[in-house]
């Protein structure tokens, strides 16, 4: 599929023709223009809740002497609010390294009142840091006074002793539309680096270019006999560095549309990933010095190099001491003896015991010590303490670094770590192959994962030598089954028996209902649209607590005065019962976005019903098969009849959830003749 990804993440070779006159945007902090001030909408989009005015970065290193070369990072953004949709903006929130140092952070909301501008600033004692791994912190601050029509700005600077790194950039946003986005840097050649971009939008200016620059060193040269004296030189050495800036104007947000799980993917962006840092030497040019790159440290430029890095210096202590699991693990698995048995066990002591934060992160977040003391942790904290339980008990079980569906699909080109955000497990078992879980999915039986995780694939760090990718996929199976039998009454309306078999994620959300209240309410939340005009008695349901099971199988009789009405002399039925996709979820003519659908489906509906003495079929839909091209979706519906009987079939298979924005035609094609397929309805008329 060619257009599948391939707008997303190219190489950035802007080899851009040059631009007549370089465009500018001369900000101030605090100097609000009275073209903002008068702002009552977007210029690009007037229902948005709110622009981003500008959004500015800047990248520089500089020497300083007795300590090197630092980096600075400059970020000055300003917002106009225009609806309350909008206020969350006012929450500001970025990662940072313990080391770095935080500088000029300031932030203040702006307001005309009696036509006066009123300024509220962002006190010290308002800003919260949050220790998020070891060496990661969470800085972040609300901006106070917002309300419709505030104008909302804020800066900062993050400094860096470890030059080793250049900040991402996002000239997009999701939510709201953006005026004015900027990244200027200047990289020294020491560092080399890639760059990757995407996105859509165009760049107003993308120059990079390489530049000397100079630095003054001072050296100190103490001397020696009876009287030691201290000499000072300053010296001035040239290097290289690598300058780019890049500007987008009047980006649009990025709009919702279904099946879309990481917006992000479709962002306008540029982001960096280190290659090498070169070792530097000084040496004469002409009356002055310059810096010269000699040896290198190559960084991570592979996934198995990177899974082996993940591997030894992240998750080897977590995974492989036994000091806080060795006897929980011993409790949880005595007198049981297949592995099978002690896998469950593990799940269930892990799921029911720890609780999982609601965000993720590829690396570790606390000490083992810790995460057993607190019981609560990210989704890979609580899945590599899983998997150390499941090797304590003699199990055979590995971490696989996945990237969520909203953190986005996994790029071949971009081998770093945060193109991962969750370690799951996978657990060897009795029939010798994998089977993937997540504690954070409990109580989805062991095999099904959370929706969220399924995102094509992940890595298997299984050893230093054995770094495999792995396809990320559930072991059970989803399916919904549903077989009825009805009569058609004279008056109008329905009777029978039905009979629901489930499996996977349905059976999963149906024994939530009766966990929560019971199987009556289960079929009230199942069978929406049959609620106000029917009544369910004789519930049977077959193993609802069990949660380790993959299956539940539900069956009831069914009293409705619905589906079936009665006009003159004949009886109209909708014979489907207004089950399966009726909307096609595809209007749009055009789309820009690939589709992901999740998980592959399986749904039946083998519906029998009884027509009533003295009617006859005198219309009916016909057998229909329809299908996208290599069965990835799958319609049938077949129409059976008797002179005493008329029996509906449907079914629908997802096997490939995942398509690209070039088969979005076909698809739309698709849903769109399934769903009026479902709305057809049987005639029957009087002898």
């Amino acid at each position: 599929m060619q257009n599948k990804l391939k707008m997303l993440l190219c190489l950035l070779l802007l080899g851009l023709s040059a631009v007549a006159q370089k465009p500018e945007l001369k900000t101030k902090f605090g100097k609000i223009s009275k073209e903002e001030t008068d702002m009552t909408a977007a210029p690009s989009d007037p229902a948005a809740p709110a622009v981003v005015l500008f959004d500015k970065g800047y990248v520089d290193h500089r020497y300083v002497n007795s300590v090197g070369f630092i980096q600075e990072f400059e970020r000055h953004t300003r917002i106009k609010i225009f609806k309350k949709e909008a206020y969350h903006l006012a929450d500001v929130a970025f990662m940072y390294y313990k080391w770095q140092k935080i500088g000029d952070l300031k932030a203040t909301c702006y307001n005309m009142e009696n036509g006066k501008m009123v300024e509220i600033d962002l006190e010290k004692a308002n800003v919260f840091d949050e220790k998020i791994t070891r060496n990661r912190m969470l800085r972040k601050f609300t901006i106070p006074g917002v309300k419709e029509g505030s104008i909302i700005e804020f800066k900062y600077t993050i400094t860096d002793e470890d030059v080793v790194g250049i900040p991402d950039w996002t000239f997009q946003k999701v939510s709201v539309p953006t005026i004015w986005s900027e990244f200027e840097a200047t990289i020294p050649t020491f560092i080399s680096y890639k760059k990757l971009a995407q996105g859509w939008e165009p760049f107003t200016l993308a120059e990079e270019k390489e530049v000397n620059k100079n630095i003054n060193v001072t050296f100190s040269n103490r001397g020696e006999g009876l009287v030691v004296q201290t000499t000072t030189q300053t010296v001035k050495i040239e290097y290289s560095s690598s300058y780019m800036h890049f500007i987008q104007q009047n980006l649009p947000a990025i709009k919702a549309e279904p099946y879309v799980p990481a917006p992000s993917d479709y962002l306008s962006q540029i982001n960096f990933d280190i290659q090498a840092v070169y070792n530097t030497n000084v040496v004469p040019n002409g009356l002055d010095y310059k810096l010269i790159n000699t040896s290198f440290k190559s960084y991570t430029n592979n996934w198995e190099t990177l899974g082996r890095e993940m591997l030894e210096d992240v998750y080897d202590k977590e995974l492989n001491s036994g000091k806080y699991t060795k006897e929980q693990a011993a409790t949880c698995t005595a007198g049981k003896a297949t592995p099978s048995e002690k896998l469950t066990a593990i799940y269930e002591y892990v799921g029911k015991n720890y609780a999982v934060r609601d965000y993720n992160l590829i690396w570790v977040s606390q000490s083992q010590e810790s995460l057993t003391k607190d019981h609560k942790g990210t989704a890979t904290d609580v899945n590599l303490l899983m998997i150390n339980m499941l090797r304590q008990a003699g199990l055979k079980a590995w971490p696989v670094m996945i990237s969520t569906r909203s953190n986005g699909r996994i790029h071949p080109a971009r081998v770093v770590p945060q193109a991962f955000d969750r370690v799951i497990a996978a657990v060897e078992g009795e029939d010798g192959k994998l089977i993937l879980m997540n504690a954070a999915a409990f109580p989805q039986p062991p095999g099904l994962l959370a929706k969220e995780d399924l995102n094509e694939s992940g890595l298997l760090l299984k050893s230093a030598e054995e770094i495999v990718w792995e396809n990320v996929q559930n072991k059970v199976s989803s399916r919904e089954a549903l077989i009825a039998n009805l009569a058609i009454k004279p008056e109008g309306g329905l009777n029978g028996t039905v009979s629901l078999l489930t499996s996977g994620y349905p059976a999963v959300q149906q024994r939530g209902f009766i966990a929560r209240k019971n199987a009556d309410d289960m079929l009230q939340q199942t069978f929406k649209d049959w609620a106000a005009e029917s009544t369910f008695s004789e519930v049977k349901v077959d193993k609802p607590t069990e949660w380790q099971e993959p299956a539940m199988k539900t069956e009831f009789k069914l009293e409705s005065t619905g589906f079936a009405t009665v006009s003159g002399n004949k009886i109209y039925l909708t014979p489907v019962l207004n089950l399966g996709q009726h909307e096609n979820p595809f209007k749009n003519p055009e789309r820009k976005f690939n589709i992901d659908m999740g998980a592959p489906h399986d749904e039946s509906f083998n519906i029998t019903f009884t027509i009533p003495e003295g009617y006859k079929v005198e219309e009916a839909p016909k057998s229909t098969k329809i299908a996208l091209s290599e069965n990835a979706m799958s319609f049938d519906y077949i129409v059976e009849s008797t002179p005493q009987t008329i029996k509906i079939s449907v079914r629908t298979k997802t096997r490939k959830p995942y398509f690209g924005a070039d088969e979005y035609e076909n698809l739309r094609q698709y849903f769109t003749t399934m769903s009026a397929k479902l709305e057809e309805q049987v005639v029957l008329t009087k002898i």
